[in-house]
């Protein structure tokens, strides 16, 4: 096009001629944006303005308005578009009017990325070349199409012809294979079909130092040779012209090579490492370029779960590659694992279907309730830990599913929760369901999963999708995978020794398959690295204060000090003195407590559970024991008063638990008015990541009332009855208070804990959000206030 352009000034006398000679379209802005950058090395600098013998605009509708009447005004003779603005160029009176009249006679029509063009938007991209040919083009138009991924199967004459085919559609006119322009490659080393004796001195020799060989001495070397034909190059049958080679593996070469020369595998794997990188050294004389620009590939695809045979624990088939039957057994199934997300205990995933007229367990991909005509479920085996025959006796079902019959006095199992019981099953290797009870003895228990049999983790709400209780490894989401690959290559680049890579090659550059990918990753990654720098954070600061833990007022000012910033990491002004500095330091502070509590919420971060839920943080409450101890607080109470002070302290822990997990938490940075106040100070004194963006959503606060709750209501309000879950609790055996067991007296107990905790300090009482009262003669809501509790000690679980 270039050359086209300067042609045709000659032919006028070194004058420019009007109007534009080349229209070059991009699926993306950014592709025009990037070819812009590369126009202005070769045509524009060194030039004065004005004197640029090829012009050239880009015109995508990113330009400011005043550009795009330039622009019309006065059109370049290379135009830089995408293919939806070129239509809107077709459409638009004022586009037509200058840009079309100016492309009057057009020469050249060049398509980038020519791949993305399929299905729909192929067709309207045919359409559009064609209409724009019967506007403006000249009988000699040239269309150019360029891509990198055409065709990649078959010979290049196959290849071609593929690409003919797809131009000839698009372009609107004939394109035959010849007119099909691919690369021609060459050789970089000399030495050809090396005989075995040959690379066998080869292999000898490059067990000795490492080195750097002059050029035309390394491209002498056979191994050099074999190399580039082993990795690089084939020769294509039928034609004996070279292409390249499928890729291969350093060990599967090593191999080969072993074969041919009788060397050790590991001899040759250390040849071929050694030669490559003595390739990368060696610089070609004229085009300065490696002779060995390789790339080292490490292909990570996405992970499949884990499978199992149907066997006992230390004897059955373990496997991460999907696969039907044990390989050499097609009598043995291979069933996927699930694990629970609490304790780790497999389950395998299946399916009981009709079978032979009889029943059998499959495999499912899928873990969530599907309903049909199978019955999905679980499959729980386990000879450490086995389910008994009475769970109820010996204390292995949850306490929330067990109540006392008020006439007979006895312990049963709720009526609704029945249908959850695990059901013994003897299954065959091949999945088949044994009536006699020969075969593996194991347990099956249908979807949704209401509770692991091992750690006893019940869930009240069982509909809906089974994720965040089961993990499989094929279900953890691609985005952690990078990110957690990243953070280690990252960490791994910082390691190695400043002379062995400068600072400025420390980097890692990611590829996408498009902007919203990118954007996707880039968030995700940004939210771990901060949430495990927050955590990391915490877990120093409490490691550091020790038995005595962190109480409200101090925790804040300890996980910033552990987190080690400089004043430059936060600080939007980093050269602050005096009071501008503590000002950053308190924004940075304030954000620090906001975020800690915001982590607090359990199950908010399925794949990243908190630290509470890991065991390296445990939430305890000040003077609560003290006031569990003290009888005369409990005066007056409603069988409080009748219970040992460990179990009311027991009691009083358990409902602080539940109001701190919905956040029902008196701070000043939960509610609207102080996280506005909060987020305006952090972004007035604070950088990314630290200061809060705009689009930063308020989290709910939390508030707890003793009475029931309205249907739709908020998903903070903890209604706080004798019907709610903590009183259902109240009313089993676990509670340890044999005299509650209807719905109102599981209210009084509610309601003379609360006033307790509340008349102590541990609780706050106020009007509601609407402004009315709570039933049971309990007006206003109760939240916990944290500043009166402390993070007493950590765990490693």
């Amino acid at each position: 096009m270039v050359d086209a352009v300067l042609r045709g000034r000659d032919a006028n006398g070194g004058r420019r001629q009007p109007g534009v000679k080349a229209i070059v379209v991009y699926p993306m802005n950014a592709l025009a944006n990037s070819q812009v950058g590369e126009l202005e090395k070769f045509l524009r600098f060194g030039y004065p303005e004005g004197g640029e013998p090829v012009t050239f605009a880009r015109y995508t509708g990113q330009e400011s308005p005043d550009e795009r009447r330039r622009i019309l005004a006065e059109p370049p003779d290379i135009l830089l578009t995408n293919y939806v603005m070129l239509e809107l160029v077709l459409t638009r009176p004022d586009e037509r009017k200058h840009l079309v009249r100016a492309a009057q006679g057009l020469r050249f029509l060049a398509l980038d990325e020519l791949h993305t063009y399929r299905g729909r938007q192929g067709a309207d991209v045919a359409m559009l070349i064609r209409r724009l040919r019967d506007q403006c083009a000249a009988e000699d138009l040239q269309i150019v199409g360029t891509s990198a991924t055409m065709a990649s199967a078959g010979t290049t004459a196959e290849r071609n012809a593929i690409v003919a085919d797809v131009a000839t559609r698009l372009f609107g006119s004939e394109v035959t294979p010849e007119r099909v322009i691919g690369e021609t490659l060459t050789r970089a080393t000399t030495a050809t079909a090396p005989t075995a004796e040959q690379l066998r001195a080869a292999v000898s020799a490059a067990q000795g130092p490492e080195q750097t060989r002059r050029h035309a001495e390394f491209v002498d070397d056979p191994l050099a040779g074999w190399i580039e034909m082993t990795f690089g190059l084939d020769h294509e049958a039928g034609t004996d012209r070279l292409v390249r080679r499928a890729p291969t593996t350093l060990p599967e070469a090593a191999t080969t090579l072993a074969e041919l020369t009788g060397h050790p595998e590991e001899a040759c794997r250390t040849a071929l490492r050694r030669v490559l990188e003595e390739g990368s050294r060696v610089r070609q004389p004229v085009i300065d370029r490696p002779v060995f620009a390789f790339r080292l590939h490490q292909f990570l695809s996405k992970g499949d779960t884990v499978y199992v045979s149907l066997e006992p624990e230390d004897t059955r088939h373990i496997t991460g590659t999907y696969q039907v039957t044990v390989p050499g057994h097609p009598d043995k199934a291979l069933l996927p694992l699930g694990f629970c997300r609490e304790c780790g205990q497999e389950y395998l995933v299946v399916a009981k279907v009709k079978q032979n007229g009889g029943s059998a367990l499959v495999s499912r991909r899928d873990v969530d309730a599907s309903g049909g005509d199978s019955i999905t479920g679980y499959l729980y085996v386990s000879s450490d830990l086995p389910w008994p025959n009475d769970p109820l006796a010996t204390g292995r079902l949850p306490e929330s599913w067990l109540v006392t019959d008020p006439d007979t006095d006895r312990i049963e199992i709720l009526d609704s929760k029945r249908k959850y019981l695990p059901e013994k099953v003897s299954v065959l290797p091949d999945g088949t369901l044994d009536n006699a009870g020969l075969g593996l003895p194991a347990w099956f228990v249908s979807t949704p999963f209401a509770f692991c049999m091992r750690c006893g983790v019940s869930y009240e709400q069982v509909r809906g999708q089974d994720f965040g209780k089961l993990a499989t490894l094929d279900s953890e989401g691609r985005s952690s995978a990078v990110t957690l690959l990243s953070a280690s290559i990252v960490r791994h680049l910082r390691s190695v020794p400043l002379e062995d890579l400068d600072s400025d090659a420390r980097k890692l550059l990611t590829f996408v398959d498009n902007r919203q990918d990118a954007s996707l990753q880039a968030g995700h990654f940004n939210d771990f690295v901060q949430v495990s720098q927050l955590r990391a954070a915490l877990h120093a600061a409490l490691e550091k204060a020790g038995p005595e833990g962190l109480t409200h007022d101090t925790i804040a000012g300890a996980v910033t000090e552990s987190l080690g910033l400089q004043t430059v990491d936060f600080s939007a002004n980093p050269q602050a003195k005096f009071s501008a500095k503590a000002a950053a330091e308190r924004a940075l502070r304030a954000v620090v407590e906001y975020q800690l509590y915001v982590d607090l919420q359990r199950g908010w971060r399925v794949t990243m559970p908190n630290l509470e839920q890991t065991g390296l943080l445990r939430v305890d409450y000040r003077d609560l024991k003290e006031l569990a101890a003290d009888d005369e607080s409990w005066t007056g109470t409603y069988l409080l008063n009748q219970i040992s002070a460990a179990h009311r302290e027991e009691l009083g822990r358990i409902l602080l638990d539940e109001l701190r997990r919905v956040r029902a938490i008196d701070v000043d940075c939960l509610p609207e008015e102080g996280f506005e106040r909060l987020r305006k100070e952090s972004r007035q004194q604070l950088i990314e990541p630290w200061a809060m963006s705009e689009d930063e959503r308020l989290v709910e606060v939390g508030h707890a009332a003793p009475r029931p709750s309205k249907p739709g209501g908020p998903r903070g309000r903890l209604a706080l009855t004798g019907r709610g879950a903590f009183g259902r609790y109240l009313r089993t055996d676990a509670a340890g208070l044999p005299g509650v067991v209807k719905t109102e007296d599981a209210s009084k107990v509610i309601i003379d804990l609360l006033r307790v905790l509340a008349e102590a300090g541990l609780l706050i009482q106020s009007d509601g959000p609407d402004g009315s009262e709570s039933a049971c003669r309990a007006p206003g809501q109760f939240r916990p206030l944290l500043r009166h509790g402390r993070i007493d000690e950590q765990y490693v679980s």
